[in-house]
């Protein structure tokens, strides 16, 4: 089994994957990074979450749910490498149902600076690539419905947590489509099999009690040759689904691997123990 951080090497943690080949293309790349100057907007969470375990692949992503006056919700996150590799961006866009819509970023390719663009066009997602002038596109499958989400960001895979059934329970799959700000690379249909585990009311050091939602899921990412990769995660929310944690390691290995915790919540981190579950195989 490889080690954990040639894995996240491969695959850039959470919803990347293999190259897809790119194309010319003439569309207007969009770089609406900043959500400002908006009467009515309300920022609904906020904070950052410090991923460590991964080496080169430590990091901190601060992040911002905005709700829009539209009702919709604008995600905001900035992501800066701990050894100072590298420093990219993203907003994301959804609908007052926490539905994808679009996404806007401003990445690093192999040290040059990129505008990336992801707008869902009815089953699938057209997407640009701007690098200083020259613009290519790719593409990815949206079929019937996608989430949405720029590698390495994190903030953004929580939004499957608004949408899972807890009346229902059991693993429900979420479909993503994916483009890499720290590398050239696209995910066209790779899912997501998300599963409730428990709510741990967890007393913090200074007495207050904070309950969390654990679930987990196996990530499933398309490989050469119609293989497929996958990923064990564990993540934590609030019971109003606000991102606290996240936890990945390759299929069925030991070890602790890539963590990540909401800062200022160090105490309620160390008291976790991730169940270590493999989620079967949606019926």
């Amino acid at each position: 089994m490889p080690q954990i951080s040639t894995i996240i090497g491969l695959i850039g943690v959470g919803f990347s994957a293999f190259a897809a080949p790119a194309k010319a293309a003439d569309a207007n790349v969009i770089s609406d990074l900043v959500y400002a100057g908006v009467a009515g907007a309300k920022v609904i969470d906020a904070g950052a979450i410090v991923v460590t375990g991964g080496g080169a692949f430590d990091r901190t992503e601060t992040f911002e749910y905005v709700r829009r006056p539209d009702g919709g919700i604008t995600l905001l996150n900035v992501i800066t490498a701990t050894d100072g590799a590298f420093r990219v961006a993203a907003r994301f866009d959804l609908d007052e149902a926490w539905q994808s819509q679009r996404a806007v970023g401003q990445g690093l390719y192999n040290g040059k600076p990129v505008d990336l663009q992801m707008q869902k066009n009815g089953k699938r997602v057209d997407i640009s690539i701007s690098n200083n002038g020259s613009v290519t596109s790719a593409e990815a499958t949206c079929d019937p419905s996608c989430f949405i989400n720029m590698s390495p960001s994190i903030t953004a895979m929580f939004v499957m947590t608004h949408h899972y059934d807890l009346q229902k329970k059991g693993v429900q799959v979420f479909q993503w489509a994916g483009q890499d700000l720290d590398r050239v690379r696209t995910l066209s249909g790779g899912k997501a099999r998300l599963q409730f585990d428990q709510d741990q009311a967890i007393t913090r050091k200074n007495g207050d009690t904070l309950t969390l939602r654990h679930f987990t899921f196996v990530e499933e990412l398309p490989g050469p040759n119609g293989s497929t990769f996958k990923l064990d995660f564990d993540l934590w929310t609030d019971t109003d689904a606000r991102p606290f944690g996240f936890r990945v390691k390759a299929a069925n290995s030991k070890g602790a691997g890539l963590i990540g915790f909401r800062q200022g919540y160090e105490d309620v981190k160390a008291v976790l123990h991730p169940t270590g579950q493999v989620v079967p195989d949606a019926k």
